[in-house]
């Protein structure tokens, strides 16, 4: 036992060899389970620990060597102990803060990587941001010289489709396209290749050029429909909804379709009659069965339709359009067969009637015809008798 030692009193040697026996034992882990994080938190708090109480017990012996003041014998070791204790719960404390301080340094850290920005991407380089342009183009050229160079430049097939009455191969014909054609020749050119179709063939109506990628081009086809029969010189032809007369093809008058027969029309009353006949509606177009001209002294065009309800309306061709709409309504009034007469406003009459009607002004003008006639005659007599009266004087 050393000179300093001999100095103290007995109870701060028990003391002494009391706090060297505790310090000498390997402290069992004091730190409650809910400061139990991490390893390395806990770690640091058991490094932590160790360097508490070493610095506890130099800052104790220095108090002892230092203190001269006497010390009370009734200091007992269960004193010693609650010291102890208050000395644990002081470095519980410290535990506690340690750990908040590192729980608020964590979620600051989470949260300052969180708010850090995203990453910008790096922008080009100013070379590439000045030749851009001149390498887009150069990348056009190079596209479009390998495209020219290529079969993909040049027709590949040709079709048509909507051709009912015309042949394909000859619609094909009629567009002088060629195996040699590129593509981009064709294009420029569609409108003026579509007329040239069209003038050929009378009965299409308009032809749609369509191109197909890669090489394909495809002849679309509305034909003109048929409209209505012409009777011409004992023949029979076909006539097209824009007038035009089908005389390179007989038609064959037990299978005419259910559509309007004129009879004895020529060729420009025939388009007259069907440029207003397609304005009529459907439903009033196949009522008209037979169209037969019926001319009057005041109407020359006038014309007679024959109605597949047994009805006939009588119209000047020029007012077909026009007046022929009222039908379905004067209709509904009146009983078939009667004969509607639209030449002077609109009025309807028996069939009897109105034959009769017509053989009286027939009559009538056939009288008429003679009287004058035989005046003419008696005129002519008396102008003969008075020149020979005259030579005979």
């Amino acid at each position: 036992m050393s000179e300093k030692d001999n100095n103290l009193t007995p109870w701060q040697q028990k003391n002494r060899e009391y706090q060297k026996q505790k310090g000498g034992e390997k402290p069992k882990s004091s730190i409650p389970k809910r400061f139990t994080v991490t390893k390395f938190f806990n770690e640091n708090l058991e490094n932590k620990v160790e360097t508490d109480e070493i610095n506890d017990e130099a800052e104790l012996e220095s108090e002892e060597v230092e203190s001269t003041a006497p010390i009370d014998e009734a200091y007992t070791y269960e004193e010693a102990e609650e010291v102890d204790e208050s000395v644990e719960d002081e470095t519980i404390e410290d535990y506690e803060l340690a750990y908040n301080k590192f729980k608020a340094q964590s979620v600051s850290s989470e949260s300052k990587t969180e708010d850090l920005p995203p990453k910008r991407r790096e922008p080009l380089s100013p070379t590439l941001r000045k030749m851009w342009l001149a390498l887009l183009i150069v990348g056009l050229v190079f596209l479009g010289s390998a495209y020219e160079v290529s079969p993909l430049s040049k027709i590949g097939a040709f079709s048509v489709t909507g051709n009912t009455h015309e042949n394909a191969q000859q619609v094909a014909a009629a567009s002088t396209l060629k195996t040699g054609n590129t593509v981009f020749s064709i294009l420029r050119n569609r409108s003026r290749i579509e007329q040239k179709i069209e003038s050929q063939f009378p009965r299409i109506s308009t032809v749609k050029l369509v191109y197909h990628f890669p090489n394909k081009f495809e002849a679309v086809i509305a034909e003109h429909k048929n409209a209505v029969y012409v009777q011409q010189g004992g023949q029979v032809f076909l006539v097209l909804d824009n007038g035009y007369i089908v005389k390179d093809q007989k038609v064959d008058t037990k299978h005419l379709a259910k559509i309007p027969v004129l009879k004895s029309f020529t060729d420009a009353e025939t388009k007259e009659f069907v440029q207003a006949y397609e304005t009529l509606k459907p439903s009033l177009q196949v009522l008209i069965t037979n169209v037969t001209k019926t001319p009057t002294d005041a109407t020359k065009d006038f014309i007679a339709l024959d109605m597949s309800d047994g009805n006939q309306v009588r119209v000047s061709l020029s007012e077909m359009a026009d007046k022929l709409p009222y039908y379905p309504s004067v209709a509904k009034q009146i009983t078939a067969p009667q004969v509607v007469d639209m030449e002077a406003g609109i009025y309807a009459k028996s069939k009897a009637a109105y034959d009769q009607d017509l053989s009286t002004l027939a009559s009538q003008k056939a009288a008429s015809l003679s009287a004058s006639k035989a005046q003419a005659e008696s005129a002519s007599s008396a102008a003969a008798a008075n020149s020979t009266t005259a030579s005979s004087n």
